[in-house]
């Protein structure tokens, strides 16, 4: 691990949690103007989860558009724009649903937005935790959290979690979505090589249940029947939000119009 020199803005840290131990990482589970471009896609103006909204009849997507982070639906609960895994090169990890981290550790509440960055808190059962920083792609770090040279993959959104400043931050330090959606060329809504492929009904719900987090799913609406593309199951949580399941574990957010997930 580098070289740790203590935060000179100790006090940007001291503020997001009560608590402090050694930078730690989850074991198995620009400028400010930027963030408030980074609502999921240029396409998508929404953040807010409605909850009423007329079931799509589309059955032959041909396009599509993957969900970016979105730091103000973040700040205010809504994490459907993180849920997935973000992995490190060291091969440390979190998941997220749509309610939050899945595991014992939980994100503290406030957050801030400052410089085009999430700054929030990471806190475990055990009362010990440590600050998390969410930057979406095209904002660079803060120089509060390091000393000399940012090597992130500034184009893609990333997770940084510490309580001190390092003298650069390395790729091996930082979380990247997998799989990177950069990486997927074919349009996840009309191909079955996915790994996946579920049924209608309980499955489906068994499935936004390990994946989105329980919020007592119904279906809404199911075109099993009724196409010759990859059907889909409308799910609606107990919040009131709205996801497409489809057959091969893809999940759309039906109210954002974008795809949350891949398998």
């Amino acid at each position: 691990m580098k070289k740790i020199k203590l935060l000179t803005t100790a006090l940007l840290v001291a503020t997001l949690l009560a608590a402090c131990g050694k930078k730690t990482t989850t074991p198995s589970s620009s400028s400010s103007s930027t963030s408030s471009q980074t609502t999921e896609t240029s396409t998508v103006a929404s953040t807010s989860p409605a909850t009423t909204e007329t079931p799509s009849n589309t059955e032959n997507p041909s396009s599509f558009a993957f969900t970016k982070m979105d730091i103000e639906a973040i700040s205010q609960g809504d994490y459907s724009s993180l849920v997935g895994k973000w992995v490190s090169e060291e091969g440390n990890f979190y998941t997220f649903n749509v309610l939050g981290l899945v595991g014992d550790s939980k994100i503290e509440q406030p957050s801030r937005i400052n410089e085009g960055v999430l700054e929030t808190g990471v806190r475990y059962g055990g009362g010990y935790g440590y600050a998390l920083v969410m930057i979406p792609a095209g904002v660079p770090i803060p120089r509060a959290y390091y000393q000399d040279y940012d090597h992130s993959d500034i184009h893609r959104d990333r997770l940084y979690g510490t309580q001190s400043a390092f003298n650069n931050i390395d790729q091996e330090d930082v979380y990247y979505r997998v799989p990177p959606q950069t990486n997927i060329e074919s349009n996840p809504l009309t191909t079955d090589d996915t790994g996946v492929r579920l049924e209608s009904g309980q499955s489906t719900i068994d499935y936004a249940n390990a994946i989105l987090g329980p919020l007592n799913w119904q279906v809404i609406e199911s075109n099993y029947n009724r196409t010759e593309s990859i059907p889909f199951e409308l799910l609606q949580g107990e919040n009131g939000w709205l996801y497409r399941v489809y057959r091969n574990g893809v999940i759309l957010s039906q109210t954002k119009d974008v795809i949350i997930y891949v398998p």
